[in-house]
Protein backbone atom coordinates (compact mmCIF):
# COMPACT_ATOMS: atom_id res chain seq x y z
CA UNK A 1 0.00 0.00 0.00
CA UNK A 2 1.10 3.69 -1.07
CA UNK A 3 0.07 6.59 1.17
CA UNK A 4 0.21 10.19 -0.19
CA UNK A 5 1.56 11.64 3.05
CA UNK A 6 5.88 11.27 3.54
CA UNK A 7 8.73 12.42 1.12
CA UNK A 8 7.68 14.51 -1.84
CA UNK A 9 7.19 12.38 -4.99
CA UNK A 10 7.39 8.73 -3.09
CA UNK A 11 5.07 9.11 0.17
CA UNK A 12 4.96 6.23 2.21
CA UNK A 13 5.20 2.56 1.35
CA UNK A 14 3.25 -0.48 3.95
CA UNK A 15 3.34 -3.44 3.09
CA UNK A 16 2.54 -7.27 5.05
CA UNK A 17 4.23 -10.64 4.56
CA UNK A 18 4.48 -13.36 7.41
CA UNK A 19 6.88 -12.41 9.01
CA UNK A 20 5.45 -8.90 9.77
CA UNK A 21 2.11 -10.44 10.11
CA UNK A 22 3.47 -12.77 12.62
CA UNK A 23 5.09 -9.86 14.99
CA UNK A 24 1.61 -7.92 14.46
CA UNK A 25 0.25 -10.44 16.29
CA UNK A 26 2.15 -9.82 18.70
CA UNK A 27 2.12 -6.71 19.35
CA UNK A 28 -2.01 -7.04 19.36
CA UNK A 29 -2.32 -8.77 22.82
CA UNK A 30 0.16 -6.63 24.71
CA UNK A 31 -1.87 -3.35 23.52
CA UNK A 32 -5.07 -4.75 24.50
CA UNK A 33 -4.22 -5.53 27.58
CA UNK A 34 -2.29 -2.81 28.58
CA UNK A 35 -5.76 -0.52 27.19
CA UNK A 36 -7.61 -2.79 29.33
CA UNK A 37 -5.36 -2.17 32.81
CA UNK A 38 -4.61 1.44 32.06
CA UNK A 39 -4.26 4.73 30.02
CA UNK A 40 -6.22 3.72 27.03
CA UNK A 41 -7.69 7.66 26.61
CA UNK A 42 -3.91 8.85 26.63
CA UNK A 43 -3.10 10.13 23.09
CA UNK A 44 0.62 8.94 23.98
CA UNK A 45 -0.71 5.59 24.13
CA UNK A 46 -2.43 5.38 20.68
CA UNK A 47 0.95 7.30 19.16
CA UNK A 48 3.24 5.08 20.75
CA UNK A 49 1.26 2.18 18.87
CA UNK A 50 0.91 3.68 15.94
CA UNK A 51 4.69 3.84 15.82
CA UNK A 52 5.09 0.23 16.69
CA UNK A 53 2.59 -0.53 13.83
CA UNK A 54 4.48 1.77 11.12
CA UNK A 55 7.87 0.02 11.89
CA UNK A 56 6.29 -3.10 11.73
CA UNK A 57 4.49 -3.00 8.61
CA UNK A 58 7.24 -0.28 6.78
CA UNK A 59 7.81 -1.04 2.97
CA UNK A 60 10.70 1.39 3.09
CA UNK A 61 13.69 3.36 5.10
CA UNK A 62 11.27 6.46 5.85
CA UNK A 63 8.22 4.74 7.37
CA UNK A 64 10.43 3.14 9.57
CA UNK A 65 12.27 5.63 10.61
CA UNK A 66 9.02 7.35 11.22
CA UNK A 67 7.96 4.73 13.16
CA UNK A 68 10.93 5.12 15.37
CA UNK A 69 10.60 8.56 15.55
CA UNK A 70 6.92 8.22 16.98
CA UNK A 71 7.64 5.60 19.30
CA UNK A 72 10.45 7.44 20.48
CA UNK A 73 8.45 10.59 21.16
CA UNK A 74 5.26 8.93 22.35
CA UNK A 75 7.51 7.01 25.05
CA UNK A 76 9.05 10.31 26.55
CA UNK A 77 5.07 11.75 26.99
CA UNK A 78 4.81 8.53 28.50
CA UNK A 79 7.62 8.16 30.90
CA UNK A 80 7.55 11.59 32.17
CA UNK A 81 7.53 10.63 36.04
CA UNK A 82 10.74 8.72 35.20
CA UNK A 83 12.80 11.90 34.41
CA UNK A 84 16.37 11.23 33.20
CA UNK A 85 15.10 7.56 32.73
CA UNK A 86 12.59 8.91 29.77
CA UNK A 87 15.86 11.06 28.43
CA UNK A 88 17.66 7.84 28.03
CA UNK A 89 14.83 6.15 26.50
CA UNK A 90 14.57 8.76 23.72
CA UNK A 91 18.22 9.04 23.33
CA UNK A 92 18.57 5.19 22.66
CA UNK A 93 15.77 5.27 20.06
CA UNK A 94 17.22 8.19 18.35
CA UNK A 95 20.56 6.28 18.44
CA UNK A 96 18.91 3.40 17.07
CA UNK A 97 17.13 5.59 14.15
CA UNK A 98 20.86 6.98 13.11
CA UNK A 99 21.95 3.53 12.83
CA UNK A 100 19.09 2.26 11.09
CA UNK A 101 19.75 5.03 8.67
CA UNK A 102 22.90 4.02 7.75
CA UNK A 103 22.41 0.43 7.84
CA UNK A 104 19.96 1.23 4.78
CA UNK A 105 21.66 3.35 3.07
CA UNK A 106 24.83 1.27 3.30
CA UNK A 107 25.25 -1.90 0.53
CA UNK A 108 24.60 -4.96 2.72
CA UNK A 109 27.69 -5.97 4.33
CA UNK A 110 29.43 -6.28 7.08
CA UNK A 111 29.60 -2.47 8.24
CA UNK A 112 25.38 -2.60 7.95
CA UNK A 113 25.49 -5.62 9.89
CA UNK A 114 27.22 -4.29 12.76
CA UNK A 115 25.37 -0.80 12.54
CA UNK A 116 22.25 -2.84 12.58
CA UNK A 117 23.48 -4.69 15.74
CA UNK A 118 24.41 -1.86 17.24
CA UNK A 119 21.29 0.22 17.05
CA UNK A 120 19.07 -2.41 17.82
CA UNK A 121 21.07 -3.94 20.62
CA UNK A 122 21.27 0.03 22.15
CA UNK A 123 17.27 0.39 21.88
CA UNK A 124 16.68 -3.04 23.88
CA UNK A 125 18.94 -3.51 26.20
CA UNK A 126 18.50 0.42 27.33
CA UNK A 127 14.90 -0.41 27.57
CA UNK A 128 15.21 -3.07 29.36
CA UNK A 129 17.69 -2.83 31.57
CA UNK A 130 18.19 0.93 32.56
CA UNK A 131 14.77 1.27 32.20
CA UNK A 132 13.64 0.55 36.20
CA UNK A 133 10.97 3.05 37.75
CA UNK A 134 12.11 5.03 40.49
CA UNK A 135 10.58 4.76 44.11
CA UNK A 136 7.10 6.27 43.10
CA UNK A 137 6.97 4.42 39.83
CA UNK A 138 5.59 4.37 36.30
CA UNK A 139 2.15 3.07 35.91
CA UNK A 140 2.29 -0.95 35.08
CA UNK A 141 0.55 -0.93 32.13
CA UNK A 142 2.94 1.91 30.73
CA UNK A 143 5.86 0.29 32.31
CA UNK A 144 4.10 -2.94 30.36
CA UNK A 145 3.97 -1.52 26.80
CA UNK A 146 7.18 0.24 26.38
CA UNK A 147 9.21 -3.11 27.20
CA UNK A 148 7.52 -5.23 25.45
CA UNK A 149 6.71 -2.62 22.11
CA UNK A 150 10.17 -1.59 21.71
CA UNK A 151 11.62 -5.09 22.69
CA UNK A 152 8.99 -6.81 19.93
CA UNK A 153 9.63 -4.10 17.64
CA UNK A 154 13.47 -4.27 17.91
CA UNK A 155 13.33 -8.51 17.51
CA UNK A 156 11.59 -8.14 14.53
CA UNK A 157 13.94 -5.15 12.94
CA UNK A 158 16.69 -7.04 13.83
CA UNK A 159 14.94 -10.73 11.88
CA UNK A 160 14.08 -8.95 9.02
CA UNK A 161 17.39 -6.87 7.96
CA UNK A 162 19.20 -9.94 9.13
CA UNK A 163 17.61 -12.99 7.50
CA UNK A 164 15.95 -10.99 4.48
CA UNK A 165 16.93 -8.04 3.57
CA UNK A 166 20.75 -9.10 4.06
CA UNK A 167 20.09 -12.72 3.51
CA UNK A 168 22.07 -13.29 0.21
CA UNK A 169 25.44 -11.66 1.59
CA UNK A 170 25.13 -13.48 5.28
CA UNK A 171 28.72 -14.71 6.45
CA UNK A 172 29.35 -17.45 8.94
CA UNK A 173 31.09 -14.88 11.46
CA UNK A 174 28.22 -12.84 11.67
CA UNK A 175 26.31 -15.83 12.91
CA UNK A 176 29.37 -15.59 15.92
CA UNK A 177 29.05 -12.13 16.47
CA UNK A 178 25.09 -12.30 17.10
CA UNK A 179 25.94 -15.76 18.91
CA UNK A 180 28.80 -14.07 21.55
CA UNK A 181 26.23 -10.67 22.00
CA UNK A 182 23.66 -13.07 22.85
CA UNK A 183 25.33 -15.34 24.87
CA UNK A 184 26.72 -12.33 26.73
CA UNK A 185 23.07 -10.17 27.71
CA UNK A 186 21.95 -13.87 28.94
CA UNK A 187 24.60 -14.16 31.09
CA UNK A 188 24.32 -10.34 32.10
CA UNK A 189 20.54 -10.44 32.48
CA UNK A 190 20.07 -13.37 34.24
CA UNK A 191 22.82 -12.36 37.07
CA UNK A 192 21.10 -9.21 37.15
CA UNK A 193 17.53 -10.41 37.75
CA UNK A 194 18.98 -12.75 40.26
CA UNK A 195 20.89 -10.07 42.41
CA UNK A 196 17.98 -7.25 41.97
CA UNK A 197 15.63 -7.06 44.95
CA UNK A 198 12.58 -4.77 43.15
CA UNK A 199 10.20 -7.24 40.87
CA UNK A 200 10.96 -4.20 38.20
CA UNK A 201 14.79 -4.43 37.91
CA UNK A 202 14.29 -8.14 38.27
CA UNK A 203 12.14 -8.57 35.26
CA UNK A 204 14.31 -6.27 33.25
CA UNK A 205 16.82 -8.35 33.69
CA UNK A 206 15.09 -11.56 33.25
CA UNK A 207 13.81 -9.87 29.44
CA UNK A 208 17.32 -9.08 28.78
CA UNK A 209 18.07 -12.66 29.62
CA UNK A 210 15.46 -13.74 27.76
CA UNK A 211 16.90 -12.04 24.75
CA UNK A 212 19.76 -12.79 24.77
CA UNK A 213 19.02 -16.05 24.12
CA UNK A 214 16.61 -15.56 21.30
CA UNK A 215 19.94 -13.83 19.53
CA UNK A 216 21.69 -17.00 20.02
CA UNK A 217 19.18 -18.77 18.43
CA UNK A 218 19.06 -16.20 15.88
CA UNK A 219 22.91 -16.49 15.02
CA UNK A 220 22.76 -20.34 15.34
CA UNK A 221 20.52 -20.06 12.44
CA UNK A 222 22.84 -17.54 10.56
CA UNK A 223 25.65 -19.72 11.12
CA UNK A 224 23.95 -23.10 9.90
CA UNK A 225 22.38 -20.97 7.24
CA UNK A 226 25.35 -19.68 5.95
CA UNK A 227 27.02 -22.88 6.70
CA UNK A 228 24.76 -24.91 4.20
CA UNK A 229 23.07 -26.41 7.09
CA UNK A 230 19.04 -25.76 6.45
CA UNK A 231 18.02 -28.57 9.16
CA UNK A 232 19.97 -26.89 11.76
CA UNK A 233 19.15 -22.98 10.80
CA UNK A 234 15.33 -24.63 10.61
CA UNK A 235 15.93 -25.98 14.36
CA UNK A 236 17.44 -22.37 15.44
CA UNK A 237 14.94 -20.28 14.19
CA UNK A 238 11.98 -22.29 15.63
CA UNK A 239 13.35 -21.67 18.61
CA UNK A 240 14.11 -18.08 18.23
CA UNK A 241 9.96 -17.84 17.20
CA UNK A 242 9.21 -19.45 20.33
CA UNK A 243 11.35 -17.51 22.05
CA UNK A 244 9.80 -14.28 20.94
CA UNK A 245 5.97 -15.02 21.11
CA UNK A 246 6.51 -15.65 24.93
CA UNK A 247 8.45 -12.99 25.41
CA UNK A 248 6.10 -10.73 24.26
CA UNK A 249 3.11 -12.89 26.41
CA UNK A 250 4.38 -13.74 29.49
CA UNK A 251 6.69 -10.45 30.75
CA UNK A 252 4.31 -7.97 29.85
CA UNK A 253 1.73 -10.24 32.15
CA UNK A 254 4.68 -10.10 34.97
CA UNK A 255 5.39 -6.58 34.35
CA UNK A 256 1.18 -5.91 35.15
CA UNK A 257 1.17 -7.66 38.23
CA UNK A 258 4.40 -5.45 39.38
CA UNK A 259 2.12 -2.90 38.92
CA UNK A 260 -0.80 -4.40 40.71
CA UNK A 261 1.42 -5.46 43.75
CA UNK A 262 2.88 -1.99 43.94
CA UNK A 263 -0.84 -0.50 43.60
CA UNK A 264 -1.55 -2.97 46.36
CA UNK A 265 1.26 -2.48 48.77
CA UNK A 266 3.04 0.58 47.57
CA UNK A 267 6.32 -1.55 47.21
CA UNK A 268 7.43 -4.04 45.30
CA UNK A 269 10.82 -4.50 47.10
CA UNK A 270 10.91 -8.69 48.28
CA UNK A 271 12.18 -7.56 51.51
CA UNK A 272 9.48 -5.92 52.51
CA UNK A 273 6.68 -8.25 51.25
CA UNK A 274 5.86 -11.84 52.02
CA UNK A 275 2.38 -13.29 52.02
CA UNK A 276 0.75 -12.05 49.01
CA UNK A 277 -0.51 -15.21 48.15
CA UNK A 278 -3.28 -15.56 51.00
CA UNK A 279 -4.39 -11.78 50.03
CA UNK A 280 -4.04 -11.68 46.20
CA UNK A 281 -4.83 -15.65 45.31
CA UNK A 282 -5.85 -14.64 42.11
CA UNK A 283 -2.77 -12.37 41.17
CA UNK A 284 -0.32 -14.85 42.77
CA UNK A 285 -1.69 -18.03 40.35
CA UNK A 286 -1.33 -15.75 37.27
CA UNK A 287 2.36 -14.76 38.34
CA UNK A 288 3.68 -18.31 39.29
CA UNK A 289 2.16 -18.94 35.72
CA UNK A 290 4.57 -16.42 34.05
CA UNK A 291 7.37 -16.84 36.74
CA UNK A 292 7.18 -20.71 35.16
CA UNK A 293 7.88 -18.51 31.75
CA UNK A 294 11.32 -16.88 32.89
CA UNK A 295 12.42 -20.32 34.76
CA UNK A 296 11.59 -22.41 31.55
CA UNK A 297 9.98 -25.71 33.53
CA UNK A 298 8.01 -27.50 31.85
CA UNK A 299 4.51 -27.36 30.79
CA UNK A 300 5.35 -23.45 31.02
CA UNK A 301 5.12 -20.76 28.14
CA UNK A 302 9.32 -20.58 28.31
CA UNK A 303 10.16 -24.35 28.03
CA UNK A 304 9.51 -25.10 24.09
CA UNK A 305 11.99 -22.49 23.07
CA UNK A 306 14.68 -23.62 25.51
CA UNK A 307 13.93 -27.40 24.57
CA UNK A 308 14.77 -25.92 20.61
CA UNK A 309 17.70 -23.82 21.54
CA UNK A 310 19.17 -26.90 23.28
CA UNK A 311 18.98 -29.01 20.96
CA UNK A 312 20.02 -26.86 17.97
CA UNK A 313 23.37 -26.16 20.33
CA UNK A 314 24.27 -30.05 20.63
CA UNK A 315 23.47 -30.69 16.69
CA UNK A 316 25.96 -27.78 16.31
CA UNK A 317 28.29 -28.86 18.41
CA UNK A 318 27.72 -32.59 16.64
CA UNK A 319 27.87 -31.05 13.28
CA UNK A 320 31.16 -29.03 13.47
CA UNK A 321 34.50 -29.54 13.09
CA UNK A 322 36.90 -28.74 16.30
CA UNK A 323 35.90 -25.18 17.17
CA UNK A 324 32.74 -25.43 16.37
CA UNK A 325 32.15 -28.04 19.33
CA UNK A 326 34.14 -25.81 21.84
CA UNK A 327 32.11 -23.02 20.86
CA UNK A 328 28.73 -24.59 21.29
CA UNK A 329 30.22 -26.91 24.27
CA UNK A 330 31.02 -22.93 25.91
CA UNK A 331 27.72 -22.14 24.58
CA UNK A 332 25.67 -25.17 26.31
CA UNK A 333 27.75 -24.01 30.09
CA UNK A 334 26.61 -20.50 29.84
CA UNK A 335 23.00 -21.30 28.91
CA UNK A 336 22.75 -23.65 32.00
CA UNK A 337 23.88 -21.27 34.14
CA UNK A 338 21.74 -18.88 32.95
CA UNK A 339 18.83 -20.63 32.99
CA UNK A 340 19.88 -21.95 36.56
CA UNK A 341 19.82 -18.15 37.58
CA UNK A 342 17.13 -17.38 35.87
CA UNK A 343 15.08 -20.48 37.87
CA UNK A 344 16.29 -18.99 41.23
CA UNK A 345 15.14 -15.58 39.92
CA UNK A 346 12.13 -16.81 39.68
CA UNK A 347 11.94 -18.71 42.92
CA UNK A 348 12.91 -15.89 45.00
CA UNK A 349 9.81 -13.80 43.37
CA UNK A 350 6.95 -16.67 44.15
CA UNK A 351 9.17 -17.80 47.50
CA UNK A 352 9.78 -14.30 48.90
CA UNK A 353 6.92 -12.19 47.34
CA UNK A 354 4.03 -14.25 47.93
CA UNK A 355 4.48 -16.68 50.16
CA UNK A 356 5.64 -17.22 53.73
CA UNK A 357 4.83 -14.66 56.22
CA UNK A 358 4.59 -11.02 55.42
CA UNK A 359 7.10 -9.12 55.90
CA UNK A 360 5.15 -5.78 56.85
CA UNK A 361 1.57 -4.92 57.94
CA UNK A 362 0.93 -3.15 53.98
CA UNK A 363 1.69 -6.89 52.57
CA UNK A 364 -0.50 -8.34 55.49
CA UNK A 365 -3.50 -6.50 54.75
CA UNK A 366 -2.96 -6.24 50.66
CA UNK A 367 -6.43 -7.63 48.96
CA UNK A 368 -7.02 -8.60 45.57
CA UNK A 369 -6.03 -6.79 42.12
CA UNK A 370 -9.44 -4.91 40.48
CA UNK A 371 -11.31 -6.77 37.90
CA UNK A 372 -9.60 -5.09 35.36
CA UNK A 373 -6.62 -5.18 35.82
CA UNK A 374 -7.00 -9.45 36.43
CA UNK A 375 -8.91 -9.13 32.91
CA UNK A 376 -6.08 -8.02 31.06
CA UNK A 377 -3.24 -10.31 32.91
CA UNK A 378 -5.68 -13.48 32.61
CA UNK A 379 -6.01 -12.47 28.62
CA UNK A 380 -2.26 -13.02 28.26
CA UNK A 381 -1.89 -16.07 30.76
CA UNK A 382 -4.53 -17.51 28.16
CA UNK A 383 -2.87 -16.74 25.21
CA UNK A 384 0.30 -18.31 26.67
CA UNK A 385 -1.31 -21.76 27.07
CA UNK A 386 -1.32 -23.03 23.41
CA UNK A 387 2.49 -21.79 23.16
CA UNK A 388 2.65 -23.90 26.70
CA UNK A 389 0.92 -27.27 25.74
CA UNK A 390 0.18 -27.06 21.99
CA UNK A 391 4.18 -25.67 20.51
CA UNK A 392 3.64 -28.07 17.70
CA UNK A 393 0.34 -27.05 16.42
CA UNK A 394 2.29 -23.36 16.74
CA UNK A 395 5.07 -24.28 14.93
CA UNK A 396 2.82 -25.35 12.25
CA UNK A 397 1.79 -22.11 11.89
CA UNK A 398 4.63 -20.38 11.74
CA UNK A 399 6.07 -22.67 8.88
CA UNK A 400 5.23 -20.06 6.37
CA UNK A 401 7.42 -17.43 8.71
CA UNK A 402 10.18 -20.48 8.58
CA UNK A 403 10.17 -20.27 5.11
CA UNK A 404 10.86 -16.52 4.48
CA UNK A 405 13.60 -16.65 6.54
CA UNK A 406 15.49 -20.12 5.73
CA UNK A 407 14.62 -20.73 2.15
CA UNK A 408 14.30 -24.64 1.38
CA UNK A 409 13.78 -25.25 5.27
CA UNK A 410 12.34 -29.20 5.53
CA UNK A 411 9.54 -29.59 7.98
CA UNK A 412 10.81 -31.27 11.48
CA UNK A 413 8.36 -32.50 13.66
CA UNK A 414 9.09 -31.52 17.54
CA UNK A 415 10.28 -33.49 19.69
CA UNK A 416 8.57 -32.21 22.66
CA UNK A 417 5.29 -33.90 24.09
CA UNK A 418 3.62 -31.55 26.88
CA UNK A 419 0.53 -32.91 26.99
CA UNK A 420 1.16 -36.78 28.08
CA UNK A 421 3.41 -34.99 30.75
CA UNK A 422 0.58 -32.84 31.44
CA UNK A 423 -1.89 -36.01 31.60
CA UNK A 424 0.48 -37.90 33.38
CA UNK A 425 1.66 -35.58 35.79
CA UNK A 426 -2.47 -35.02 36.62
CA UNK A 427 -2.91 -38.60 37.12
CA UNK A 428 0.19 -38.41 40.04
CA UNK A 429 -1.31 -35.64 41.67
CA UNK A 430 -4.69 -37.19 41.42
CA UNK A 431 -3.29 -40.58 42.65
CA UNK A 432 -1.29 -39.05 45.58
CA UNK A 433 -4.68 -36.62 46.75
CA UNK A 434 -6.68 -39.56 46.94
CA UNK A 435 -3.77 -41.48 48.91
CA UNK A 436 -3.63 -38.95 51.31
CA UNK A 437 -7.40 -38.58 51.64
CA UNK A 438 -7.97 -42.48 51.66
CA UNK A 439 -4.74 -42.79 54.25
CA UNK A 440 -3.72 -39.53 55.34
CA UNK A 441 -4.16 -38.37 58.92
CA UNK A 442 -7.24 -36.28 59.59
CA UNK A 443 -7.57 -32.89 61.26
CA UNK A 444 -5.87 -29.54 59.24
CA UNK A 445 -3.20 -27.26 60.36
CA UNK A 446 -2.57 -24.09 59.09
CA UNK A 447 1.40 -23.07 58.46
CA UNK A 448 2.96 -20.64 56.15
CA UNK A 449 3.75 -22.20 52.89
CA UNK A 450 7.29 -20.30 52.89
CA UNK A 451 7.99 -21.24 56.65
CA UNK A 452 11.86 -20.50 56.20
CA UNK A 453 13.09 -23.14 59.22
CA UNK A 454 11.20 -20.73 62.31
CA UNK A 455 8.49 -21.27 64.81
CA UNK A 456 5.64 -18.87 65.39
CA UNK A 457 6.78 -15.61 66.47
CA UNK A 458 6.11 -13.98 69.40
CA UNK A 459 3.13 -11.26 70.22
CA UNK A 460 5.46 -7.99 69.79
CA UNK A 461 7.18 -9.53 66.60
CA UNK A 462 3.99 -10.62 64.57
CA UNK A 463 5.88 -11.33 61.18
CA UNK A 464 8.69 -12.92 62.82
CA UNK A 465 11.99 -11.51 63.63
CA UNK A 466 13.58 -9.63 60.59
CA UNK A 467 17.06 -10.98 61.49
CA UNK A 468 15.95 -14.57 60.80
CA UNK A 469 13.69 -14.27 58.25
CA UNK A 470 14.38 -15.41 54.51
CA UNK A 471 14.51 -12.08 52.93
CA UNK A 472 14.91 -10.75 49.32
CA UNK A 473 18.81 -9.80 49.65
CA UNK A 474 19.57 -13.21 51.83
CA UNK A 475 18.26 -15.58 49.31
CA UNK A 476 20.83 -13.78 46.29
CA UNK A 477 23.54 -14.13 48.95
CA UNK A 478 25.72 -17.03 47.53
CA UNK A 479 25.14 -15.69 44.07
CA UNK A 480 26.29 -12.13 45.22
CA UNK A 481 29.37 -13.72 46.91
CA UNK A 482 30.54 -14.84 43.34
CA UNK A 483 29.33 -12.10 41.30
CA UNK A 484 29.94 -9.20 43.43
CA UNK A 485 30.84 -6.98 40.72
CA UNK A 486 27.09 -7.21 39.29
CA UNK A 487 25.68 -6.42 42.65
CA UNK A 488 27.47 -2.95 43.59
CA UNK A 489 25.28 -0.04 44.08
CA UNK A 490 27.34 2.43 44.36
CA UNK A 491 30.72 3.59 42.28
CA UNK A 492 34.06 3.15 44.13
CA UNK A 493 35.06 5.47 46.58
CA UNK A 494 37.74 8.53 45.30
CA UNK A 495 40.98 8.47 46.50
CA UNK A 496 40.07 11.39 49.81
CA UNK A 497 37.37 9.45 50.79
CA UNK A 498 39.01 6.15 50.87
CA UNK A 499 41.69 8.17 52.97
CA UNK A 500 39.60 8.81 55.45
CA UNK A 501 38.31 5.54 56.52
CA UNK A 502 39.81 3.77 59.22
CA UNK A 503 42.50 1.46 58.88
CA UNK A 504 40.45 -2.13 59.89
CA UNK A 505 37.70 -0.74 57.41
CA UNK A 506 39.44 -0.81 54.78
CA UNK A 507 40.92 -4.11 55.59
CA UNK A 508 37.88 -5.55 55.80
CA UNK A 509 36.98 -4.08 52.70
CA UNK A 510 40.15 -5.81 50.92
CA UNK A 511 39.27 -9.41 52.55
CA UNK A 512 35.89 -8.98 51.09
CA UNK A 513 36.97 -8.07 47.57
CA UNK A 514 39.99 -10.87 47.98
CA UNK A 515 36.84 -13.10 48.93
CA UNK A 516 34.95 -12.45 45.89
CA UNK A 517 38.01 -12.95 43.94
CA UNK A 518 38.65 -16.37 45.37
CA UNK A 519 35.20 -17.48 44.69
CA UNK A 520 35.11 -16.06 40.90
CA UNK A 521 38.57 -17.96 40.62
CA UNK A 522 36.86 -21.17 41.43
CA UNK A 523 34.31 -20.87 38.95
CA UNK A 524 36.66 -19.57 36.50
CA UNK A 525 38.51 -22.98 37.23
CA UNK A 526 35.71 -25.06 36.80
CA UNK A 527 35.23 -23.33 33.56
CA UNK A 528 38.15 -24.17 32.19
CA UNK A 529 38.58 -27.75 33.33
CA UNK A 530 35.03 -28.40 31.05
CA UNK A 531 36.87 -26.65 28.25
CA UNK A 532 39.63 -28.72 28.85
CA UNK A 533 37.72 -31.70 28.80
CA UNK A 534 35.55 -31.13 25.83
CA UNK A 535 38.85 -30.30 23.50
CA UNK A 536 40.21 -34.02 24.75
CA UNK A 537 37.01 -35.79 24.27
CA UNK A 538 37.13 -34.40 20.54
CA UNK A 539 40.62 -34.49 19.82
CA UNK A 540 40.00 -38.18 21.17
CA UNK A 541 37.49 -38.84 18.47
CA UNK A 542 40.16 -38.36 15.67
CA UNK A 543 39.60 -34.66 15.32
Amino acid sequence: MTLLVGLPGQGMHLGIDPLSGLFLCLLAPLVLACAIVGPSRSVAFWVFVLGTAAAVLAADAFTLILGFGLMSAAAWFLALHGGWRAMLLVAAALFCGFCLVGAMYLPPSYAAFLLLLLGVGAMSCLALVRFQPPPDGLPAPVAALLSGGILTVSLYVLIRYVFVVFGAVGAAWWGGVLLAAGAAAMLFGAARAVLQTEIEALLAGAAVAQLGSIAAALGIALWAKAMGNPALATLAVQAALLGGVGQALFTPLLWLGAGAVREATGTTSLDWLGGLMRGMPKLGLLMLFGASGIAALPLGPGFPALFLLLHAVIAGAAGGGLWAALGFGVLLAALGFAVALLQAAALRLIGIGFLGRPRSLRAAAAEEADRRTLIGIGFLAALCLPLALLPGLLLAALRPVVALLVPGAPALPLPYAPLPIAVLMLAVAGAAWFGLQRYGARGEREAPAWNGGFGKPPIWLPFGDPQTQPSGSGFAAPVRAVLGWFAMPHAAPSKRAALSIPAPRRMLRWRARLHRAAEGHRLALAFGVFVVALLALRLGQGN
